[in-house]
């Protein structure tokens, strides 16, 4: 067995006492007093000395006995504002849930940092360990950027992980390339005139302007996108009214973009506002259109990432299953790819008969997972590390 591994097996039943703590105490959003407490405890046990640079954010350095360049390995800590629907015995007892595999994240990374930790006498450069908030509202990132998390000592290369639904334990995934879409979520306000609906023409009906931005918006991908891009606009909301006979004051639209294409995405937002402009112009209303998410894709790095996999695939036989991976959700991991050449990696925890995916109330994840993560990280950043330098 990899000795890496191997150590990670040795772990196992602390990263599952520190994933259970985590979920059981989930907490959602910028602001997570009782994880971050946790988790820099569990560093100082393991000898680290963390600092929180930025609120709920947390930064720690595993420094090698000889010098070399810097690896920076990443967890989102945030859970959702969301309940969860199962029996687990370490059901959240909070108004928030581990419903897109955080405390996993969380768990695996506080392992890797015990293992890396132990070498560190045999390591070349240093290992920056970053835990975030914020990841599901596409901020956390951003701000511990701000805070400082590439520096002292300089990042030159970062490495994240996500638990994904659709392989199963043990099982890593990747791509090269933009391999997360990028997110641009928005919300449109059509600002009417309200009257009776039985006299309409005495008003300016904000539905009918706004149900014309929607169907502008669909025919942006039917007819204005290279059929061979991937590339997805939803409408998530639709509001406006309360009654049958009453034309009401405004109309509220809200939605997100996905797409790989760093310049399709531009070319499409510069039409959705356009599209915003002119429909209020025609129907004589005015449309405010409000950018609420800004998230880049995630580039994977592909020098870094295919000698990261080649260090991964010596964990244990046939451990990467694909190795053109893409995924349709965001990560504001994203911020960290633009900065620094950055590898990231999907490692399969599917639960059996669990066919929900993340963000869903039900979902499962095979906490078996938690060695095979751990061992990921401290594998990638040792060899990666001990090359280089």
């Amino acid at each position: 067995m990899n000795h890496f591994l191997e150590r990670a097996k040795q772990l196992e039943a602390q990263m599952q006492e520190d994933r259970h703590y985590l979920h059981k105490h989930a907490e959602a959003g910028e602001h997570l007093p009782e994880t971050v407490s946790y988790v820099m405890n569990r560093l100082r046990e393991i000898g680290l000395e963390p600092e929180e640079i930025c609120p709920s954010g947390i930064s720690a350095c595993i420094k090698g006995a000889y010098p070399g360049k810097t690896m920076l390995l990443r967890a989102d800590m945030d859970a959702l504002p969301m309940e969860e629907t199962n029996d687990l015995p370490f059901q959240s007892e909070t108004n928030a849930a581990h419903n897109c595999g955080h405390d996993l994240h969380t768990a695996m990374l506080l392992g890797a940092a015990q293992i890396l930790f132990e070498h560190r006498n045999d390591l070349h450069g240093n290992v920056k360990l970053m835990f975030q908030p914020a990841e599901e509202l596409f901020i956390g990132s951003r701000k511990m950027i701000e805070a400082g998390i590439l520096s002292n000592p300089h990042v030159d290369v970062a490495m994240g992980m996500h638990v994904m639904l659709d392989t199963t334990v043990p099982s890593l995934n990747y791509g090269t390339g933009y391999m997360t879409s990028s997110c641009n979520g928005f919300k449109i306000t059509v600002h009417g005139s309200g009257c009776h609906g039985a006299m309409p023409h005495l008003g300016i009906d904000p539905i009918n302007a706004g149900l014309h931005i929607y169907s502008a918006f669909q025919n942006l991908i039917a007819r204005e996108c290279d059929p061979s891009e991937k590339v997805s606009l939803t409408f998530g909301a639709f509001q406006a009214g309360s009654t049958t006979n009453i034309v009401p004051d405004q109309a509220i639209l809200m939605g997100t973009l996905r797409t790989y294409n760093k310049q399709l995405r531009e070319q499409l937002v510069k039409r959705m506002q356009e599209i915003c402009e002119y429909t209020g112009k025609a129907f004589h209303v005015s449309v405010d259109y409000v950018t609420v998410s800004d998230v880049p894709s995630t580039y994977s790095d592909p020098e870094l990432t295919t000698d990261l996999a080649e260090y991964a695939s010596d964990i244990i036989p046939d451990f990467i299953c694909d190795t053109n991976y893409k995924v349709t959700p965001s990560d504001d991991f994203a911020f960290i790819s633009e900065q620094v050449p950055t590898a990231y990696f999907m490692i399969g925890c599917q639960v059996e008969g669990c066919s929900v995916q993340h963000h869903n109330p039900g979902v499962l994840f095979d906490e078996a997972v938690l060695p095979y993560g751990a061992a990921t990280h401290a594998a990638c950043a040792f060899h990666w590390l001990n090359k280089e330098n």
